[in-house]
């Protein structure tokens, strides 16, 4: 299975290590992405990657990679790229999608690999939000490629956090 490139740099900024382990570990504990074969590769702050190997059990009627394999990778790289960016505040907070859109572009052949990012610009004024209501929303946008490095899936996730405990409202 082919790796995406997971070198940090100025415009992906790395995490703590123990927080990239925690963010792995909460995505890989779903039991849908477990089924499907559906890894988190790397995150930092406000970006992740993940791969879903080409497995039989995940192929549609043309033999290529699933839709619904395709979705739930967009789904998790883009809930990694979201706890990276409030991985400070996840111990007293719970993330929600609130949709993903999807544009299937072309059949996905061979394992799949996919790039979470959050535009940087946004993520202070999230960051400052949270911190002054208790809630914030971000988005993020999530790139499938197949083997071949062929664009297969794009996807817009739009992520709401909220402070638990608390009677922060949507």
């Amino acid at each position: 299975m082919t790796q995406p490139d997971t070198a940090a740099s100025p415009a992906r900024p790395a995490l703590p290590g123990f927080a990239v382990k925690a963010v792995k570990a909460a995505l890989h504990a779903i039991p849908m992405n477990a089924t499907v074969g559906v890894q988190i590769t790397d995150v930092g702050v406000g970006w992740a990657e993940g791969v879903c190997a080409d497995t039989a059990p995940f192929r549609n009627h043309l033999g290529t990679i699933h839709a619904g394999a395709q979705f739930l990778l967009a789904e998790a790289v883009s809930g990694a790229a979201f706890a990276g960016a409030f991985a400070a505040q996840l111990a007293q907070a719970i993330p929600l999608i609130e949709k993903l859109e999807t544009h299937y572009v072309a059949r996905a052949q061979g394992d799949i690999t996919a790039q979470g990012q959050i535009d940087p610009a946004t993520l202070p004024a999230a960051a400052a939000e949270f911190a002054e209501q208790g809630k914030a929303r971000l988005t993020v946008n999530v790139t499938v490629k197949d083997a071949g490095g062929k664009d297969v899936m794009r996807a817009v996730a739009h992520w709401y956090i909220r402070a638990s405990g608390g009677n922060s409202g949507s």
